[in-house]
């Protein structure tokens, strides 16, 4: 039995603990509470790692970020619209060396376990991820995207992806990590993939009960491109040879044609969401759908901001993600907490955590063993150091903190 104590103890489950302790046992927790109560609980013989001034919280999950795209880091976006930065990205993309993608992979998924992040939603545009996922410590849901707008090309696609799927599964690492690691398939977006195929995916979600991520209301462009074919995607398509001449505008919101397609569910992981009317955001929570934002990539990208009060006023769960190093300096999502903040002055410090945390989880189906401290759960725990032991815990955790210590991986006893 190992007790770690701390000034403060956030377990996101119940209010904060000031001079507080969480017992693990074989990787899980055994007691989470008041240092004096849990000591006396777990009796004698408990090996006790006191923190000092900490705070002691459970690990963060990153709901949204594209891994493969690491090699972008430090390289600024174009100049230009969100469809300049879009057409620069697939273009250099499809010329980029496998061996050069990898290594910054491995090194992104390395920098984001010892910042505090446990588990990841990966948007993957490659196959390989997940195996880089398996061979680290963190959770993960692999959501593999497919492209394709023409109509004639969806069933290829999803009979080639799901032989793709099949083959990711089988990989001797990916095996092994079964249970830690999923993955599944997902489209990119409602301008980027045919009416057919997004049926098609959200039906094979349907019936496997598997959760499903797609790029939603990010710009304006897919508004105008949805509603009446105008903006600039259907020449971007056209310049790319991957337009329908058969297409018609289907006349609406990108929210409305999704759910028209069956695409929106409980199950269904909305990202972006920045350009929603009154409609969209009832049909979003009469659906159930969570909604991921990527406030700091969005501000750099100057495609908006998602409106996160009046979406957590209408009772859609919110979660965190921090897109990719495409987009963003760092996959850091305690500096992502920061950036919402200053984003939305009026959200609370423990409404920000529990986006980072708890909704992230629940969104990606892991909050049985993450998300929370609760007794049972993985031990999948952080401590941010506090400059000042008076300082508020839960300002310190969610202004950006610059010493955040990994506690050791769970190893779970049989």
């Amino acid at each position: 039995m190992i007790v770690y104590t701390a000034r403060h103890v956030l377990s996101v489950a119940s209010p904060q603990v000031t001079d507080g302790a969480v017992a693990v046992h074989e990787g899980r927790i055994a007691a989470v509470g008041r240092k004096t109560e849990v000591l006396k609980a777990v009796g004698d013989g408990a090996e006790v790692h006191d923190l000092g001034d900490a705070v002691l919280l459970p690990g963060l999950v990153n709901a949204h970020v594209h891994l493969d795209l690491s090699w972008m880091r430090d390289d600024p976006p174009p100049g230009g619209s969100y469809v300049a930065w879009f057409r620069d990205r697939m273009e250099r993309v499809e010329q980029a060396p496998d061996p050069i993608r990898r290594e910054a992979t491995e090194k992104a998924v390395a920098e984001m376990a010892a910042r505090g992040t446990v588990a990841v939603g990966d948007a993957a545009g490659v196959p390989w991820t997940a195996g880089i996922l398996a061979r680290s410590p963190l959770h993960a849901v692999v959501f593999v995207e497919l492209t394709g707008f023409r109509t004639e090309d969806a069933e290829r696609l999803l009979d080639r992806a799901a032989s793709s799927l099949d083959s990711i599964e089988n990989e001797p690492d990916v095996k092994a990590a079964r249970g830690r690691v999923g993955v599944v398939l997902s489209p990119h977006s409602a301008h980027t993939v045919s009416a057919s195929l997004l049926k098609a995916l959200a039906g094979r979600a349907t019936a496997s009960g598997e959760i499903l991520s797609i790029h939603l209301a990010e710009t304006p462009d897919e508004a105008a491109m949805l509603m009446d074919g105008s903006g600039p995607f259907p020449g971007l398509l056209r310049a790319r040879g991957g337009w329908d001449e058969g297409w018609h505008a289907p006349g609406h919101s990108p929210v409305e044609y999704l759910d028209r397609l069956g695409v929106l569910c409980r199950r269904t992981l909305a990202i972006h969401c920045i350009h929603l009317g009154q409609q969209d955001m009832s049909k979003l929570q009469a659906r159930g759908v969570t909604v991921v934002t990527c406030p700091r990539s969005n501000l750099r990208l100057g495609v908006g901001k998602t409106p996160v009060p009046k979406l957590l006023s209408a009772g859609i769960p919110v979660a965190l993600g921090t897109d990719s190093l495409a987009s963003v300096s760092d996959l850091d999502l305690f500096f992502e907490m920061a950036g919402l903040r200053r984003e939305h002055p009026t959200l609370s410090p423990a409404a920000v955590l529990r986006m980072a945390t708890l909704n992230g989880a629940r969104a990606l189906r892991l909050e049985s063993n993450l998300g929370t401290l609760e007794k049972g759960k993985l031990a999948a725990l952080a401590a941010v150091s506090l400059s000042n032991p008076h300082d508020d815990p839960l300002e310190a955790v969610t202004s950006g903190p610059e010493t955040v210590t990994v506690l050791p991986a769970p190893v779970v006893g049989g």
